[in-house]
């Protein structure tokens, strides 16, 4: 049987379709296509592998389990492996781990009989026993749950199933007969077992009163497994077998995501003494929680809104910070004095690590171990919906839920409120409206009186329901935004693509970018390895760039995020380059979206002209500075984290002056050269302005289109706009109100062109040695 070592690397999964298959197979393993061959003997995935953990001691006993084995979505290297972290997890293998991966010789074997065993609860107490009657009812239950994985694998764990009594979650004991089993589920033919024993529970009664675990969480599946696997940490009863390191934790990510809820959900799990650091408390008090921790182990200190804290308008911020640093370097030397951590946990919050954190709690020891808590996905808004009680008919329910959680990008669960509260709003007004506007009910006839009780009965109908409409939704949709983007969104004005003219090119190369943003990533590896993310706008001033990026932003619907670079550098010595990492950030949490960078060449110029701009110290300390943000924007434009549903859009008069690194593939991918108005495009600007204002009969829009050859779209518009003052003056006098043509013939000759034919000449130049890279 062949072997191959490989370490552990993180595996993204980022498409529904990935999603997918993370639920229905779960124990894939990833290699790259080369490793698989030289394992399996061919390209095709699937064949069944044991993945076992290299220890670093011989004393530690190894860690084994079933798997598949299959080609990587993604570049790998040939000593590198990544699996879903659910299955990471139930095998207790952690990223960075050295494991060795064994071909069993053949394909996944079909499961003929897995069992099961139930999961402790939350506080780590030993499960309450099932009745022997109730067990056949659980056994069906959790084979119905089976049904939806084709692979099951030992360690699969099954949470919160219901039949009688209290929700219970259970785990895969063996598949097989084997401990570290993994096989083809088959529906209606697998047996599905449960162990009438609970040897899991059993295990954990020696460490109930120190477990520390969150759950009952969902749309969080991600981020409490990583918090989990640090809490693991605090336990006491774990043996290290190197020096152990004490770490902090960050939770951090916007409004609205979670990060109270989780504190809350710590402090709910009964491990040990809660303290809770209020952004108001005294320095005085901030010490004596920790003090207090110390002495009443386990326990918890949590602090909410990190960022408020230490606010920099607060007098004493320096001191406070210094006073968590001691605390948290104090924790640090108990456990290099006893080779064990504390069990003290400490947990903080903010919205942005990165910006929040101060860099003297990043050292070691203190705030080492962030987790980050994204916006809701299309599936979590679903379920977070779903859980609101939408109140539209049943009927309807399903179709509406669809249309939302896809519509509601950049939503958070308290946005998403916010939604259905005003749909609630919005109905129950029209619903009172239709009630003052109905006719009055004719008064019924009175019965007589042999049969007065049946009329009586019969003449009082049951209460009809009356549900919320999808109109109420659609109306409330317009009217709640999500809060990500009220301090970084910026509306531009509803410029139009008809509202431009000529510039069919740039038009259609920027709706083209606008499909590939919004295009399922299954469809665009059709075609592209790495679809074009970046486009460039260059070409004289006044040409319509900017005004192309605001129709680009009006017409597709994208979240837009304006950025004049100029802005960047007036920043403090690095708030340019957090500047421009937060900005990254919020585009792909809201995605799709759209960045533009507008005069993109004061922030991405030529590194030799940063450096050699000037001799004086603040010419050299922007220098230095632009230097960063572009290094900064480089790596984001094309670094580790890939830009999904994100379009980089900027706009530049010098092109001659940007950084060659921009322009290569991967990060600007799209040159749009945006030339000056030819003469068709100048007739359709003349034609718009005559069309919206007073114009003569006598203007001839042919003959001025003729007359303006070279001239920029914003110059022509400064010929109306001066043609429409000298017509206005005229119209003040008591002559004719209308614009003649002698009005727009003056404004030509009045008006100068800034567009040279050698300022042409240099844009041909660069296109054609750009085009030798």
């Amino acid at each position: 049987m062949k072997s191959l070592e490989f370490r552990i690397r993180k595996l993204h999964v980022n498409t529904d379709a990935d999603k997918r298959l993370q639920k229905k197979q779960p124990s894939r393993v990833y290699v790259n296509e080369e490793a698989l061959i030289e394992l399996t003997g061919t390209k095709d995935g699937g064949r069944a592998v044991c993945v076992e953990r290299l220890s670093a001691s011989p004393d530690e006993p190894p860690v084994r389990r079933e798997a598949t084995l299959w080609k990587a979505p993604e570049k790998l290297d040939k000593t590198v492996t990544q699996m879903y972290d659910a299955f990471r997890d139930a095998c207790k293998y952690k990223l960075g781990e050295q494991v060795r991966i064994t071909s069993l010789g053949g394909p996944l074997p079909d499961a003929e009989e897995v069992i099961l065993e139930q999961v402790p609860g939350q506080d780590g107490a030993a499960p309450e026993s099932l009745a022997p009657e109730d067990i056949p009812g659980w056994e069906f239950a959790l084979a119905g749950r089976l049904s939806q994985v084709e692979h099951v694998y030992a360690g699969l764990v099954l949470k919160n199933l219901f039949v009688r009594g209290p929700e219970r979650s259970f785990t895969v004991a063996s598949v097989n007969g084997r401990s570290t089993g993994n096989a083809r589920y088959l529906d209606r033919k697998t047996t599905v077992r449960l162990a009438t024993t609970a040897p899991i529970g059993a295990q954990t009664e020696r460490v109930s009163s120190r477990k520390l675990e969150v759950t009952g969480i969902r749309g969080l599946d991600t981020q409490i497994n990583q918090l989990n696997n640090i809490l693991d940490g605090f336990d006491a009863d774990v043996p290290f077998q190197e020096k152990p390191f004490y770490s902090g934790i960050v939770i951090h990510g916007g409004h609205g995501t979670g990060k109270t809820m989780l504190l809350n959900s710590i402090a709910g799990a009964g491990w040990g003494t809660v303290f809770r650091i209020q952004y108001k408390d005294k320095l005085t008090e901030i010490q004596e929680f920790f003090q207090k921790a110390r002495l009443q182990q386990p326990s918890i200190v949590l602090i909410d809104q990190l960022e408020r804290l230490i606010d920099k308008d607060r007098s004493n911020r320096a001191a406070v910070i210094l006073a968590l640093c001691e605390a948290l370097d104090a924790l640090a030397a108990d456990t290099a004095a006893k080779n064990e951590i504390p069990q003290i946990v400490v947990i903080a919050t903010c919205l942005d690590y990165t910006t929040d954190v101060p860099e003297d709690l990043k050292e070691p020891d203190r705030l080492t171990s962030e987790i980050y808590l994204p916006l809701p996905d299309v599936d979590g808004r679903r379920e977070i919906l779903t859980s609101l009680r939408l109140g539209v008919a049943p009927d309807q329910e399903q179709d509406l839920l669809r249309h939302l959680s896809e519509r509601t990008h950049a939503y958070n669960g308290k946005d998403l409120r916010r939604l259905v509260g005003e749909a609630r709003s919005i109905g129950r007004i029209r619903h009172r409206k239709t009630l003052a506007d109905s006719p009055e009910p004719s008064l019924p006839t009175p019965p007589s009186s042999d049969d007065a009780d049946q009329q009586t009965e019969d003449a009082t109908p049951p209460p009809q329901p009356v549900y919320y409409l999808p109109a109420d939704y659609h109306e409330a949709l317009r009217l709640v935004r999500p809060s990500a983007m009220h301090d970084i969104n910026l509306k531009p004005p509803p410029i139009r693509w008809d509202d431009i003219g000529g510039q069919e090119t740039v038009k259609l190369s920027l709706r083209r970018a606008v499909r590939l943003s919004v295009e399922p990533p299954e469809v665009l590896s059709q075609y592209f390895d790495r679809p074009p993310k970046g486009f460039l706008l260059y070409g004289p001033p006044g040409c319509s760039k900017t005004m192309a990026a605001q129709a680009m932003a009006t017409e597709s619907g994208l979240n837009f995020f304006a950025v004049k670079g100029a802005e960047l550098l007036n920043m403090y010595v690095g708030e340019s380059e957090r500047a421009v990492r937060r900005l990254f950030q919020r585009a792909r949490e809201v995605s799709p979206s759209m960045i533009f960078f507008d005069e993109i060449d004061s922030i991405a110029g030529q590194r030799s002209g940063f450096s050699h701009s000037s001799s004086s110290s603040s010419s050299s300390s922007s220098g230095h500075g632009g230097i960063n943000v572009l290094t900064t924007l480089l790596n984001e434009m094309d670094g580790f984290e890939a830009l999904h549903g994100v379009v980089v859009l900027a706009a530049t008069n010098r092109p001659q002056a940007l950084d060659p690194a921009l322009l290569r593939p991967g990060r600007f991918d799209e040159l749009i050269y945006v030339s000056p108005p030819d003469e068709a495009a100048r007739r359709a600007i003349f034609a718009k302005v005559a069309a919206r204002r007073n114009m003569h009969p006598d203007v001839d829009v042919d003959r001025l289109a003729r007359e303006t050859e070279g001239y920029s779209g914003a110059e022509i518009k400064g010929i109306c706009a001066a043609a429409g003052v000298a017509a206005y003056d005229r119209f003040a006098a008591g002559g004719e109100a209308a614009i003649m043509m002698q009005d727009l013939e003056k404004g030509i000759r009045n008006q100068k062109r800034q567009i040279t034919a050698e300022m042409l000449r240099g844009f041909e130049e660069w296109e054609k040695q750009f085009r030798k890279f």
